[in-house]
């Protein structure tokens, strides 16, 4: 066998050795090394509850070798899938400034203690990389469909932003991790509340999904606080309605009660019985009869009987007892 078969062999033997201890490793190429500091750093990354901002759980260093080459050890990992981050720190102010600029020194990703990542060598600092990670995998789908939102302008149209965004993170990608990723990235916009509101089966659904799964509460705690806060808001809100329509039908209700107490009762005044009318009904209560009523009045005993039918009418009573009684 050829010296350069049994090189070949060597370094794909050395490889596997070397992805079999390391989860994390690869090369970064510093063009002015004496403006960076010889360590990459690794650290857990948390998002924080409430905010589109997230903190950093430093974990370990690693020193470069002249080659540019760092590693860190499966250990350091969990049997989980989590998002880290790597860095390459500057120690100059000038270095510091292009940071904001030019330079990206760092890079997140999703691993576990069971995959390998590996960054290629390139000019830029942790450009490239491969992994056998799935989640990361999806992850990078996600970014590389946000790619062409990154420079947005004035005639950004935001509900084709969050149907295509809703409708990727929700449809096409099947690892939670990244679906809550994809879900920041829709709060980053100002497009999560109202979504959520929109759809608050599909978010409930998928907590529940959350909390079922092998994932660290930590990593899903941002979404459950940001479902119980707009759950609250919705409650308070909804209380505030039932209060205000409360008060409103209180005031209809007072309103017509004064209105009806303030009703004026209007009694008919009565109306005044003629001279006739008056001498028959003094003769009624004196005792007469109808007969003796008209002897004396020298009028018919049906004329008589049409009196006392309006005395009854314009009294408002119905027989002589009434009558009696109203003398």
């Amino acid at each position: 066998m050829k010296r350069s078969n049994y090189i070949s062999i060597l370094l794909l033997f050395l490889n596997i050795s070397l992805f079999g201890q390391n989860c994390v490793s690869g090369y970064v190429t510093i063009e002015k090394p004496n403006q960076w500091d010889d360590k990459v750093y690794l650290s857990k990354v948390i998002f924080e509850g409430n905010t589109n901002t997230y903190t950093t759980l430093p974990i370990a260093s690693s020193p470069l070798k002249k080659d540019g080459f760092f590693k860190f050890d499966k250990n350091l990992f969990t049997e989980k899938n989590h998002i880290y981050k790597i860095q390459l720190n500057p120690l100059t102010a000038e270095t510091k400034k292009r940071l904001s600029t030019t330079i990206k020194n760092f890079r997140l990703f999703i691993v576990s203690k069971n995959d390998t990542i590996f960054f290629n060598k390139e000019e830029k600092l942790f450009a490239t990389y491969t992994t056998d990670n799935n989640a990361d995998r999806e992850w990078q789908k996600l970014k590389n469909f946000e790619a062409k939102y990154e420079n947005l302008t004035s005639d950004f149209d935001t509900k084709k932003y969050l149907l295509e965004t809703k409708g990727y993170v929700k449809d096409s990608l099947q690892i939670l991790l990244v679906k809550l990723i994809g879900i920041k990235k829709l709060d980053d916009q100002n497009l999560l509340d109202k979504d959520i509101k929109a759809n608050p089966e599909y978010y409930i659904s998928l907590l529940k999904e959350l909390k079922s799964s092998e994932l660290e509460s930590s990593t899903y705690a941002y979404l459950e606080n940001k479902l119980a806060i707009l759950n609250q808001q919705i409650t308070t809100q909804k209380y505030h309605i039932s209060l205000w329509t409360n008060g409103v039908m209180l005031i209809i209700i007072l309103s017509l009660t004064l209105i009806k107490s303030r009703k004026k009762v209007v009694i008919p005044k009565p109306i005044p019985l003629s001279k006739q009318e008056k001498a028959v009904k003094d003769l009624i209560v004196c005792g007469k009869s109808n007969k003796e009523i008209a002897n004396e009045l020298f009028i018919s005993l049906s004329t008589v009987k049409t009196h006392i039918t309006n005395i009854y009418s314009k009294l408002n009573i119905s027989n002589r007892q009434d009558l009696l009684l109203k003398k």
